[in-house]
This record gives structure tokens, C-alpha cells and sequence, in this order.
């Protein structure tokens, strides 16, 4: 359920479990990190069962796969691959540890909060819609990180009000993910999230 990774620049925890009841997860995610980047993608599938979960995963597929190009263009292919599906909200995020810098776009509810050990969070609003809807303009953002910042990026599946303060009031991801356990149990929908730490 919950999976741990530690590299020189970033630690990080992902969970995902699906709506009680159901036999597929409508979510998927994927990771990956080196010496130089971390990239994620969280997506959630419109609806449930196995076409969501189908939609999620050409979208986590697709990233893997165009991983290298901007966050931009990594859209449009995820655009492209998810016509004729059922479509999904994504939320897609690149960290370049040389630049201490964070890229992220999203459409749809998966949500991105970050928060600077200065004390500012920074929360982008999504573009309103869904892959693959009518053809539009992402907002991206791109913005500087501070050494022990923390972010967390999830589906709507996570219910927690306390998100910000959990971010600020926990030194370890491990205690927030803690904080999150009483919305495993009891499930309407969908659960993905990923907490992490940049150093």
C-alpha cells in the first residue's frame, strides 16, 4: 500500500488503494528519479472500474515514456494517447535538483501543495476539465523550492482538510502519511497520493 524511496536530493512515499468494494483501482501513478530530476504523475480515471484504471495508466505510461521533454509537451502526448478513452484528470510534476526548481501542470482535481520551510505554501489551481478534453492552453507553473521543502500531490480521493498544516507541522513525510490512515479504512473512492521531501 504504502512504498518508500530515499536518493541524495529527495525522499518520498506513494499510496494508492481503491474504493472499497471495487476490483480495480481507478488510479495510477508513476515516479521516477536520478542525480538530476525527479518526475511524477498522479491520474486519475473518470469514473470507476477498469476503463478508469485503463485511462490512468495510458497517462502514467505515456509519461514514462516522453519523461525527458517538457511538462508541455508531455500533455499534448497524453492528449493524443487518450483519445477514444474514457478520459482521466492528471496532474504531472518535474523537480530539477540543479536548478531548485519545480514544473507543474495539472487539469482536474488531483491537487499539488508545496510548502517552503520559509513559510509559504504554494498551491497551484488546476485548469478545469479532463484528458482528453477540448484542446486547450495548460496552466504550468514553474517556481523555485527551498532546501526541506515538502509536497504532497493526490487524487480527490483523500478527504483531509488539515493538508497545509500537516505539510508545515510534521518534520518527517512519514508522520504526515500517518496522519492520513483514517481515510484508508472506510472508502468511497479512490485513493493515490504522493508526500515527499526535497534536499
Amino acid at each position: 500500500m504504502i512504498q518508500y524511496q530515499e536518493t541524495e536530493h529527495i525522499q518520498f512515499l506513494t499510496c494508492q488503494v481503491g474504493k472499497v468494494g471495487s476490483a480495480y483501482c481507478g488510479d495510477s501513478f508513476f515516479t521516477c528519479t536520478d542525480e538530476h530530476r525527479f518526475v511524477c504523475v498522479v491520474a486519475d480515471g473518470l469514473g470507476s472500474g477498469q476503463a478508469a484504471r485503463e485511462s490512468s495508466e495510458i497517462i502514467c505510461q505515456t509519461v514514462k515514456q516522453y519523461q525527458q521533454e517538457t511538462v508541455h509537451e508531455i500533455f499534448k502526448q497524453c492528449h493524443k494517447k487518450l483519445k477514444g478513452k474514457r478520459g482521466a484528470t492528471v496532474g504531472i510534476l518535474k523537480v530539477d535538483f540543479v536548478d531548485k526548481t519545480i514544473t507543474y501542470g495539472s487539469v482536474g482535481n488531483v491537487r499539488f501543495i508545496l510548502y517552503l520551510p520559509s513559510g509559504e505554501y504554494i498551491y497551484p489551481i488546476p485548469t478545469a476539465g479532463y484528458l482528453p478534453g477540448k484542446m486547450k492552453k495548460y496552466r504550468i507553473r514553474t517556481f523555485s523550492y527551498e532546501k526541506g521543502s515538502k509536497f504532497i500531490i493526490h487524487t480527490d480521493g483523500l478527504y483531509a482538510s488539515n493538508i497545509k498544516t500537516a505539510l508545515k507541522d510534521h518534520s518527517s513525510i512519514h508522520e504526515i502519511a500517518k496522519g492520513f490512515n483514517k481515510f484508508l479504512s472506510d472508502r468511497t473512492d479512490d485513493l493515490t497520493y504522493i508526500i515527499g521531501q526535497l534536499f
